[in-house]
C-alpha cells in the first residue's frame, strides 16, 4: 500500500455517511409524494363515486327531494374519506323542474386537506354527475 492512501481514507471517512443522508432526503421526498398523490386521487375518485350515487338516490326518488339527496352523497362519502364535514353538496335541475323526463345534476366540492399542508399546494376538487328521469 502506498503510504498517501491511508491518509486519504481518513480525510474522506464521513463522506458515505453524508451522501446517504442527502439521498435519503431525496427517497423521503419522492415516497411521500407518491403517497399524497395516491391519497389525492382516491379522495377525488370517492367525490365522483358519491355524486353518482346522488344522481341514482335523485331519480328513483324523482329528484324531488334534494335534501335527501344531499344527505345520500355524504353519508357515501362517509364510508370512504377522513373528514366530510368540508362536503359542499348541490342539487340542481339543468331544465327547470325535478319531474320526469327532466334532468338532476350533482355537483359535489371538497377542499382537499393535505397531510403535509406546509409543502403540498391544497386543492378544492369539483365533480359533478348528471342524469335523466324517466318516467315509469
Amino acid at each position: 500500500m502506498r503510504p498517501g492512501m491511508h491518509a486519504r481514507w481518513r480525510r474522506q471517512r464521513g463522506q458515505a455517511l453524508v451522501e446517504t443522508a442527502l439521498m435519503l432526503i431525496v427517497i423521503f421526498t419522492v415516497v411521500f409524494s407518491v403517497f399524497e398523490l395516491s391519497w389525492l386521487m382516491y379522495t377525488y375518485s370517492v367525490l365522483a363515486d358519491a355524486a353518482n350515487e346522488g344522481v341514482r338516490y335523485a331519480i328513483v326518488h324523482s329528484g324531488g327531494d334534494p335534501t335527501g339527496t344531499q344527505a345520500k352523497v355524504k353519508a357515501f362519502a362517509t364510508t370512504s374519506m377522513r373528514n366530510v364535514s368540508a362536503i359542499t353538496v348541490t342539487v340542481t335541475d339543468p331544465d327547470g323542474s325535478y319531474t320526469p323526463p327532466n334532468r338532476v345534476r350533482v355537483t359535489v366540492s371538497y377542499p382537499y386537506i393535505p397531510s403535509l399542508p406546509k409543502f403540498i399546494w391544497a386543492p378544492t376538487m369539483h365533480s359533478y354527475a348528471e342524469g335523466r328521469m324517466v318516467a315509469q
